[in-house]
């Protein structure tokens, strides 16, 4: 197995596990919150989801600078100018900081939710479409409003779910 062969295995763990964790965090603390009290398993689950999300994150970038190094040292120029790459990147980039600010609790739950269930999904398409025509701004837009749309839809279920009765 090459070098480049264990960056691939390590990125897509990483991602894997990024959005299993981002998708269960928001499963699991819309049914939690639905009566206003996380109790003690409760937040213990939780946070064994979120450790699952650090790990994911971790291994995205650190083999996202593994990924940087590699092009860079064996002269692949052109993945390094893909518009889709730099995207990516500015995806993790802003995953590694809403996951500061969060953590910080520097950013309300509910941007900050958005943002990441947002962000990691977006990490995986941007990772398997690879190569596209859109431009970087493009991407981005997309992005920003792939993040409001995921936002209002997790406001109007995180409402929906919100009385015992409907769980």
């Amino acid at each position: 197995m090459t070098f480049l062969e264990l960056l691939v295995i390590m990125h897509i763990i990483g991602t894997v596990l990024g959005v299993g964790a981002a998708t269960f965090a928001e499963i699991h603390y819309t049914r939690f919150n639905a009566d206003n009290i996380i109790t003690d398993d409760e937040r213990k689950t939780l946070a064994i989801t979120y450790t699952v999300m650090r790990v994911g994150l971790f291994l995205l970038v650190i083999s996202g600078f593994a990924f940087l190094l590699y092009f860079r040292l064996t002269e692949h120029v052109a993945a390094l100018t893909s518009p889709s790459f730099w995207a990516k990147m500015t995806v993790v980039g802003v995953l590694l900081a809403n996951a500061l600010l969060l953590q910080a609790r520097m950013v309300p739950l509910a941007i900050g939710a958005a943002v990441s269930l947002t962000s990691w999904y977006a990490a995986l398409i941007l990772g398997v479409i690879g190569k596209t025509s859109a431009t970087y701004f493009e991407i981005l837009l997309y992005y920003v409003a792939a993040i409001v749309l995921v936002g209002g839809v997790l406001r109007l279920l995180r409402a929906h779910f919100h009385t015992p009765k409907n769980i």
